[in-house]
């Protein structure tokens, strides 16, 4: 308990001092001379650094300490830098929330690339982003890394995150300072995909929104809760979410059999054994998940037998053998779909909604009040946040035997109320310590750089070396 105790004290020594803000960004002196340049920074502020009337030729917030010293060095018909608009809030009086505000970005963003893409066939283009931008910004890159995106792979120079709570393992590179964790709002399903060896994040090892550790259960299933839940749809939202932290997205395998079905249709061969490829790839990762998970009514061993025999097809150029494939596949995934949208039903309907509803509120209260660094408002909801979290573990296990969801065995195990009240401590602890706001004040690593001195020196070699991959 001394241990404790001393980390409130010193969380209300720290509302008491206060923490220092960040410097005001710099106009840019650069006048763009063209609208067309070599590259264009697409920058995505934190929350509460923009807004959506904001100029798009103004730096704002922490990432000026990243796009100034870039605009001074290069001449405008070399890099232009675009700061995105948006609403950039956690919650508002408008029931506004983390997810609609981080799709704003998305679209506005989106839209700048497609429309600047079209005017200007020569540009190349890069994302940055902090917080919730960075979040906006990696979640635009997985979707043009993974060919759903405004612009193909090859329009891209570079994608540079601070502090993303999407960060993942495996997905980009980390620069500055090694991270063992996971992003507070929850993985990418699809990684970066074809910008993966250009895509990097600078991440403090104390900061929980992008290095949320792995083994800290509560602390993952509240920052979940927190950027994803909607109060207007809880039931898909949580479904949403369940679906994630699973690992049972079967978004990509849909999207993957659609490009398939349509180069076969249009004769366009070509992209055949890549999109198999794919596909096996896909269904492979959903085969183990469903497996490890022990999901009850799901079966995807007959998808799986099909999905290797057409990518056999395809490596042997059989186009007759995979055309016949293709639409083997189609009624087994529809089928597959089908039998695992009942079950997942079933789970949904016994969860305990409203809890996750009540915890997704009180740590978005707790998120926004930090962001404006109101500290004394916080320590009431943290204490209302373990109860909630002890209440929404306890619903969840009676409601979910786990003779029948084997998966919930690890959430039984370590989601104890002892260890809830540790995590929740130690999320008070973060926010106390404020590191989240200090990548442009506080070295990252040995080499004595900042988080946005890191980001500097990634963006020159991406501008200088015609935006090739990093080195791993």
């Amino acid at each position: 308990m001394m241990a404790k105790r001393t980390i409130l004290s010193a969380l209300a020594a720290t509302i008491a001092i206060g923490v220092a803000t960040v410097p005001a960004a710099t106009a840019n002196q650069n006048a763009p001379a063209t609208r067309c340049p070599e590259h264009l920074l697409l920058a995505i502020p934190g929350t509460t650094e923009t807004s959506e009337g904001a100029d798009p030729s103004e730096p704002h917030g922490i990432l000026s300490n990243v796009t100034n010293p870039l605009i001074d060095q290069y001449p405008s018909t070399v890099l232009q830098t675009f700061y995105v608009p948006y609403m950039s809030v956690i919650v508002d009086d408008k029931a506004q929330t983390y997810g609609t505000s981080k799709e704003q970005a998305i679209r506005n963003a989106s839209q700048e690339i497609n429309d600047r893409a079209a005017e200007c066939p020569h540009t190349k283009f890069g994302l940055t982003g902090f917080s919730q931008g960075a979040d906006a910004a990696g979640d635009l890159a997985s979707e043009i890394g993974n060919g759903h995106g405004p612009i193909d792979r090859d329009r891209m120079f570079a994608v540079g995150l601070m502090a993303d709570p999407g960060t993942q393992k495996g997905a980009g590179k980390a620069l500055g300072a090694p991270t063992t964790g996971v992003g507070f709002a929850g993985a990418r399903p699809e990684g970066f995909g074809a910008l993966n060896d250009i895509a990097v994040n600078v991440c403090a090892e104390e900061d929980l929104y992008c290095n949320t550790p792995e083994q800290s259960i509560a602390t993952q299933f509240m920052g979940t809760l927190g950027s994803r839940i909607d109060a207007q749809d809880p039931v898909k939202s949580v479904a949403a979410i369940i679906t994630t932290l699973l690992g049972l997205d079967g978004v990509p395998i849909t999207s993957t059999l659609d490009a398939l079905n349509q180069s076969v249709v249009s004769g366009n061969f070509l992209t055949v054994p890549r999109l198999a490829m794919e596909l096996s790839g896909h269904v492979s990762k959903l085969t183990n998940e469903v497996a490890s998970k022990a999901v009850p009514g799901s079966d995807v061993e007959a998808i799986a037998a099909s999905t290797t025999r057409l990518t056999d097809a395809a490596s042997r150029g059989d186009i007759l053998a995979v055309t016949q494939l293709v639409g083997e596949l189609t009624p087994q995934l529809i089928t597959f779909a089908s039998q695992f949208a009942k079950t997942f039903g079933d789970l949904i309907a016994r969860l305990p909604i409203n809890e996750y509803v009540a915890i997704g509120a009180t740590v978005t209260r707790i998120s926004a009040n930090a962001a404006i660094q109101n500290y004394g408002a916080i320590p009431l909801d943290l204490g209302k946040l373990v109860g909630q979290l002890n209440n929404a573990v306890r619903k969840t296990l009676r409601a979910l035997p786990l003779d029948q969801f084997p998966m919930l065995n690890k959430m039984a195990d370590e989601l104890t109320p002892g260890r809830v009240l540790d995590e929740v401590l130690n999320y008070a602890t973060f926010l106390a310590v404020d590191s989240h706001n200090s990548y442009a004040s506080t070295p990252i690593n040995a080499s004595g750089r900042t988080g946005a001195e890191e980001l500097v020196n990634y963006f020159r070699t991406q501008i200088d070396n015609g935006g090739q991959g990093i080195a791993a």
